[in-house]
């Protein structure tokens, strides 16, 4: 009875607050429920919007394309290829649109409409155009490669139409996934409604799945290759999700500017060296190189139903909007096998079971039954869950491996991750060509087609829930304007061309998976690893706060608290742990003795953490570390005429020597490693010297108080800026002309000031930039130095622990009441708008 008068009174309270605080937040929060219900409903018609472009883009699995425009597999992937390139010179041209965004409405919210609808209009012109009409423009002679011009016209239509929707829809899609970060300066808050959102959003892509089949089996009487589907479907769905857009807009409000990330300049090569020798990053990105087959049966649930008649289009719908749960349950499951197990060894069960998943649909795809695609749906069911853990599994990982850089270099480097990636692009468009020609070659091609068309028998079939034979569906498609000789037509062919293909693209897809999983047979930075180098960068950070008068009370606590806690457990004699100790117990002494074998696991965790703790504490007492110091305060103390007066000859002997070293033992490798690095380095710097300064530039380092000053300026226009639209607004309501001549006066005037701030912060890191790579052999000498002289503080930092402390408990105690003061303040707001509510 407790629990639930509990839930009543949570669901009272909740009730309370959506009421009270519909169109104004409660303290400390920034958004009002109406603008939360706004952003998330709205999200509806944003991911309607989504799902549709998805639909029309271009892709090797693409069943639209081919099953309905009619371009061949191959073709497609070279359309395919040729957008992916025309992208990446626009994707640069978007970025620097948004960076210099500037309007009343916010940085995003104006292109959710001015992007979105464009977007809408785009994918419902791609489905109304009449391909079937370009022969009267460019003919039907055969030109090359036996393609006709009509044939090629339609795939440059095609091509035109993605350049442009990418372009669009991309701006539109980052508008609205990045509104979230500008609605609320409160991050907990955006958390919850980002949370909100993601549910409430979903209800977009699950109706698109479902509306389709059930339109073209109960409007149209056909399956979802007739265009007349997709041209009903679009534009009532484009038009809904538009006038969705239009809610958040309208009822949402950027509270903030957005945060510049004022970086330095960092080149791609630059970028590629800093985690050339991260192996994790390799391992991750190995894994998505080489399993990249695994994509080959995503198609299996539209061909069964579209081709297979597996099922009718009512069925269908449920069917898909089924399969697009799976992913709900994995998501939470994920957490809680992720904390028992680890992340390796999840990653590795979950990518077998994605194996062992895919395989099994090879057992029910012999032989089309009424039983089939609900069997495969069951296979791909339970791959989604499984596969879905990968969306916790892999930022997760992500994070760890941006950790372990830290560690290695001692910069936190994220966006070069991002940069390096872009090696991926370049492989995915040539392993992107398998599975096409996979396709043709077993026999989803125009010849074939041409054969099952033509094939009296084949055509003679009915579809489940359509009242026409597959040939009558195919005149009628004919007749409005569809290429029915297209290479998906073939799939009709269910014993001779859909089932052989369906069950050698599921085999390979198997093997995709068994590529994918092997790489993370590799990845050793286990979740202690991980626990040990945080608390390394932790001590770091504690040493070189401290250097710049920067540590907090809070810091210094519980800093010196992970010192001495791992000086302590370094020595401490590790437990014994045997899980025979509980094996042969029963009831509560068995959950007893469980308890306690893990507790000893976690102390002998926390002894292998605090070794690796102290080894970072006393490393430069080691002999490695210590040759390392001389061979850096060697280029320290040369300066940047070290680096001019280079004997470019000498270094490479010392290079020479270094590759020359023992390297049989682990020390030998690690002073070997050190001693390469610093050559190349070295050379490096000589040559970036050379390019960038030579005898016409200063070498000197450039000052960071210089690039502050520029970022400084345009940040004070940005908000003298906000304000005076504000002016703007309020002397357009009281229609006094000269007031509005004279603000606009003055947004010209500081939009031209922040422009050349703008200009000049270029400039200038463009300097700092080049002096980085120019110097950089005295610049990492500089760091290890003066990483050495921070070290020695320990002592000093110490002594302040006490007065510390109990400033930092003074400090935490004032924040306790103050939340408490602000929580029954909200109570006493609360109880106040519900007696003013009665009082009505």
């Amino acid at each position: 009875m407790a629990d639930i008068a509990s839930l009543k009174q949570k669901v009272t309270t909740l009730v309370d607050n959506v009421k009270y605080y519909w169109k104004e937040p409660p303290k400390g929060r920034y958004m009002s429920f109406k603008e939360i219900g706004s952003y998330a409903f709205g999200g509806i018609g944003a991911y309607l919007i989504v799902s549709m472009s998805y639909i029309c883009m271009l892709a090797t699995t693409n069943v639209f394309i081919t099953g309905t425009i009619g371009i061949t597999p191959t073709d497609m992937y070279i359309l395919y290829v040729i957008a992916t390139v025309a992208s990446i010179p626009l994707t640069g041209l978007r970025a620097t649109i948004v960076d210099n965004t500037r309007n009343k409405a916010g940085k995003y919210r104006p292109y959710i409409l001015m992007m979105g609808i464009p977007s809408a209009v785009l994918f419902i012109a791609m489905v109304w155009f009449p391909y079937d009409k370009l022969s009267l423009l460019v003919g039907t002679n055969v030109l090359f490669a036996g393609k006709t011009a009509d044939y090629l016209a339609k795939c440059f239509v095609l091509l035109l139409f993605n350049v442009i929707l990418q372009f669009v829809y991309m701006f539109f899609y980052d508008a609205y996934e990045n509104l979230i970060h500008v609605l609320s300066p409160n991050s907990q808050e955006r958390a919850d409604v980002a949370s909100i959102k993601s549910i409430v959003y979903s209800l977009g892509p699950s109706v698109v799945n479902l509306i389709m089949p059930i339109v073209a089996e109960n409007v149209f009487h056909t399956n979802q290759t007739d265009i007349r589907v997709y041209r009903l479907v679009f534009p009532i769905l484009g038009i809904l999700g538009s006038a969705l857009l239009v809610i958040v807009y309208a009822n949402t409000k950027e509270k903030i500017i957005q945060a510049k990330t004022h970086v330095i300049q960092i080149k791609f090569t630059d970028a590629f060296k800093a985690v050339a020798k991260n192996k994790y990053f390799w391992i991750i990105s190995l894994a998505s190189w080489i399993g990249f087959l695994e994509l080959a049966y995503s198609n299996i649930l539209a061909w069964l139903y579209n081709y297979g008649g597996a099922c009718s289009g009512n069925v269908y719908g449920i069917i898909v909007t089924l399969n697009g749960n799976s992913a709900l349950w994995g998501m939470i499951m994920a957490p809680f096998f992720i904390r028992k197990y680890g992340k390796k060894n999840v990653q590795i069960v979950t990518n077998l079971l994605n194996i062992v998943f895919i395989l099994a649909m090879i057992l029910f795809t012999g032989k089309i039954t009424s039983a089939t695609i609900w069997m495969v749906l069951l296979c791909l069911y339970c791959n989604g869950i499984v596969g879905a853990f990968a969306h916790i599994l892999n930022p997760a990982i992500q994070a760890d491996i941006r950790d372990y850089q830290q560690y290695r270099t001692g910069e936190r480097i994220d966006g070069m991750f991002a940069a390096v990636a872009t090696i991926g692009s370049v492989i995915t468009l040539i392993t992107s060509s398998v599975i096409p020609t996979l396709q043709e070659k077993l026999g989803m091609n125009v010849e074939t087609a041409r054969r099952v068309v033509n094939d009296s028998a084949l055509m003679a079939r009915k579809l489940p829930g359509t009242t026409e034979t597959i040939g009558q569906m195919l005149q009628k498609q004919a007749a409005n304007g569809q290429d029915i000789f297209n290479a998906s037509n073939a799939l009709y062919d269910v014993d001779g061309v859909l089932i052989p293909l369906l069950r050698v693209l599921i085999i390979v897809a198997a093997v995709g998976a068994t590529l994918n999983v092997i790489p993370f047979f590799f990845y050793d930075f286990t979740e202690k690893k991980q626990k040990a180098v945080v608390r390394v960068l932790k001590v770091r950070a504690l040493f070189e706060d401290y250097a710049n008068d920067a540590l907090s009370d809070k810091g210094l606590v519980e800093a010196v608290d992970l010192v001495n806690n791992a000086r302590e457990m370094a020595t401490a004699t590790p437990k014994q742990v045997s899980k025979e100790d509980y094996k042969n117990l029963k009831g509560k002494e068995k959950k007893a003795a469980k308890k306690a074998y893990r507790e000893a696991i976690e102390y002998n965790e926390e002894i292998e953490i605090s070794q690796f703790v102290c080894a970072e504490l006393d490393k430069f007492n080691s002999e490695n570390v210590m040759r390392q110091v001389d061979l850096y305060q060697k280029v320290y103390d040369a300066g940047l005429n070290g680096i001019i007066n280079m004997d470019v000859n000498a270094v490479k002997a010392e290079l020479a020597a270094a590759k020359a070293l023992p390297k049989d033992t682990k020390q030998h490798k690690e002073i070997r490693k050190v001693e390469i690095e610093l050559a190349k380095k070295k050379l490096a710097s000589h040559k970036n010297y050379l390019k960038h300064f030579g005898s016409v530039n200063e070498f000197k380092e450039p000052e960071m108080s210089v690039l502050e000053g520029f970022f400084n300026v345009e940040d004070k226009c940005d908000d003298r800026l906000e304000e005076l639209n504000k002016e703007l607004h309020e002397a357009k309501k009281a229609k006094d002309k000269g007031e509005i001549a004279k603000i606009k006066a003055d947004m010209n005037k500081y939009a031209n000031e922040r422009k050349e701030a703008r200009k000049a912060s270029k400039a200038e890191m463009d300097k700092h930039a080049m002096f980085n790579r120019a110097a950089d052999a005295y610049i990492t000498s500089r760091k290890l130095l003066e990483q050495k002289e921070n070290f020695k503080h320990l002592d000093e930092i110490a002594a302040q622990y006490d007065e510390a402390k109990a400033r930092a408990e003074a400090e935490e105690k004032a924040k306790e009441l103050e939340n408490e003061r602000k929580r029954k303040e909200l109570e006493a707001e609360l109880a106040k708008r519900k007696a003013a509510r009665r009082k009505k």
